[in-house]
Protein backbone atom coordinates (compact mmCIF):
# COMPACT_ATOMS: atom_id res chain seq x y z
CA UNK A 1 0.00 0.00 0.00
CA UNK A 2 1.52 3.11 -1.07
CA UNK A 3 1.50 5.58 1.31
CA UNK A 4 -1.28 7.87 2.81
CA UNK A 5 -1.53 11.66 3.86
CA UNK A 6 -4.00 11.90 6.15
CA UNK A 7 -6.32 14.87 8.33
CA UNK A 8 -9.23 14.56 11.08
CA UNK A 9 -11.75 17.08 11.62
CA UNK A 10 -13.94 17.25 14.88
CA UNK A 11 -17.18 19.27 15.09
CA UNK A 12 -20.23 18.78 17.21
CA UNK A 13 -24.32 18.15 17.73
CA UNK A 14 -26.49 18.05 20.74
CA UNK A 15 -29.43 15.58 20.49
CA UNK A 16 -31.38 13.52 22.35
CA UNK A 17 -32.05 9.65 22.44
CA UNK A 18 -33.56 6.46 23.83
CA UNK A 19 -32.73 2.73 23.33
CA UNK A 20 -36.48 1.45 24.08
CA UNK A 21 -36.12 -2.40 25.41
CA UNK A 22 -32.80 -1.57 26.63
CA UNK A 23 -32.20 -3.03 30.00
CA UNK A 24 -30.25 -0.38 31.69
CA UNK A 25 -30.67 3.60 31.77
CA UNK A 26 -30.42 4.15 28.41
CA UNK A 27 -34.16 2.79 27.51
CA UNK A 28 -35.01 6.70 29.10
CA UNK A 29 -34.86 9.65 26.94
CA UNK A 30 -31.54 11.65 27.56
CA UNK A 31 -29.37 13.39 26.12
CA UNK A 32 -25.92 13.87 24.33
CA UNK A 33 -23.24 16.52 23.39
CA UNK A 34 -21.79 14.33 20.51
CA UNK A 35 -18.21 15.28 19.46
CA UNK A 36 -17.64 13.61 15.75
CA UNK A 37 -14.30 13.04 14.15
CA UNK A 38 -13.84 12.15 10.60
CA UNK A 39 -10.46 11.18 9.31
CA UNK A 40 -9.81 11.48 5.43
CA UNK A 41 -7.09 10.02 3.70
CA UNK A 42 -5.22 10.30 -0.22
CA UNK A 43 -2.03 9.11 -1.22
CA UNK A 44 -1.55 12.83 -3.00
CA UNK A 45 -1.94 15.92 -2.08
CA UNK A 46 -3.56 18.46 -4.23
CA UNK A 47 -1.87 21.99 -3.68
CA UNK A 48 -0.41 20.51 -0.14
CA UNK A 49 -3.43 19.35 0.85
CA UNK A 50 -5.33 16.14 1.88
CA UNK A 51 -8.75 18.51 1.72
CA UNK A 52 -9.20 21.78 2.42
CA UNK A 53 -10.32 21.92 6.45
CA UNK A 54 -13.33 24.27 5.52
CA UNK A 55 -15.17 22.02 3.44
CA UNK A 56 -15.02 19.28 5.13
CA UNK A 57 -16.37 21.40 7.97
CA UNK A 58 -18.47 22.66 5.92
CA UNK A 59 -20.02 19.07 5.04
CA UNK A 60 -19.96 18.05 8.54
CA UNK A 61 -22.39 20.61 9.74
CA UNK A 62 -24.53 19.60 6.39
CA UNK A 63 -24.24 16.60 7.80
CA UNK A 64 -25.43 17.47 11.09
CA UNK A 65 -28.56 19.29 9.59
CA UNK A 66 -31.73 17.77 11.22
CA UNK A 67 -29.57 15.92 14.23
CA UNK A 68 -28.48 19.16 16.48
CA UNK A 69 -31.26 19.86 18.85
CA UNK A 70 -33.40 16.65 17.83
CA UNK A 71 -34.56 13.65 18.84
CA UNK A 72 -32.39 10.83 16.51
CA UNK A 73 -35.15 8.67 17.61
CA UNK A 74 -37.20 10.45 14.82
CA UNK A 75 -34.40 10.00 12.32
CA UNK A 76 -35.52 6.94 10.28
CA UNK A 77 -32.37 6.03 9.17
CA UNK A 78 -30.91 6.06 12.83
CA UNK A 79 -32.79 2.93 14.14
CA UNK A 80 -31.65 1.92 16.77
CA UNK A 81 -29.85 5.30 17.42
CA UNK A 82 -26.80 4.15 19.11
CA UNK A 83 -23.58 5.64 18.58
CA UNK A 84 -22.42 2.50 16.04
CA UNK A 85 -25.47 3.98 14.05
CA UNK A 86 -24.73 7.13 14.11
CA UNK A 87 -20.81 6.59 13.21
CA UNK A 88 -21.87 4.86 10.21
CA UNK A 89 -24.38 6.99 8.71
CA UNK A 90 -22.16 9.87 9.26
CA UNK A 91 -19.64 8.01 7.53
CA UNK A 92 -21.95 7.42 4.39
CA UNK A 93 -22.81 11.17 4.24
CA UNK A 94 -19.43 12.40 3.87
CA UNK A 95 -18.42 9.82 2.07
CA UNK A 96 -20.70 10.92 -0.52
CA UNK A 97 -20.13 13.94 -0.18
CA UNK A 98 -16.29 14.04 0.19
CA UNK A 99 -14.91 11.30 -1.82
CA UNK A 100 -13.43 10.97 -5.54
CA UNK A 101 -10.93 8.87 -7.11
CA UNK A 102 -8.09 10.40 -4.57
CA UNK A 103 -9.49 11.41 -1.51
CA UNK A 104 -11.31 9.13 0.83
CA UNK A 105 -13.56 8.94 4.31
CA UNK A 106 -11.08 6.73 6.56
CA UNK A 107 -12.55 6.53 9.70
CA UNK A 108 -15.68 8.20 11.50
CA UNK A 109 -15.44 8.40 15.47
CA UNK A 110 -18.52 9.49 17.58
CA UNK A 111 -18.12 9.76 21.11
CA UNK A 112 -21.22 10.14 23.23
CA UNK A 113 -19.43 10.86 26.73
CA UNK A 114 -16.33 11.26 28.11
CA UNK A 115 -14.54 7.89 27.73
CA UNK A 116 -17.43 6.13 25.31
CA UNK A 117 -16.87 6.09 21.60
CA UNK A 118 -18.09 4.10 18.87
CA UNK A 119 -15.80 3.90 15.10
CA UNK A 120 -17.00 3.04 11.57
CA UNK A 121 -13.77 2.70 9.04
CA UNK A 122 -13.43 1.58 5.73
CA UNK A 123 -10.49 -0.73 5.66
Amino acid sequence: MPPQYSIAVSGSFSAAHCLPGHPGPCAAMHGHNFEVTAKLCATQLVDGMVADFADVRAAMDEAFTGLDHACLNDHPELSPPTAEVIAAWLFGRLQARLGSDRVRVAKVTVVESKGLSASYRDD
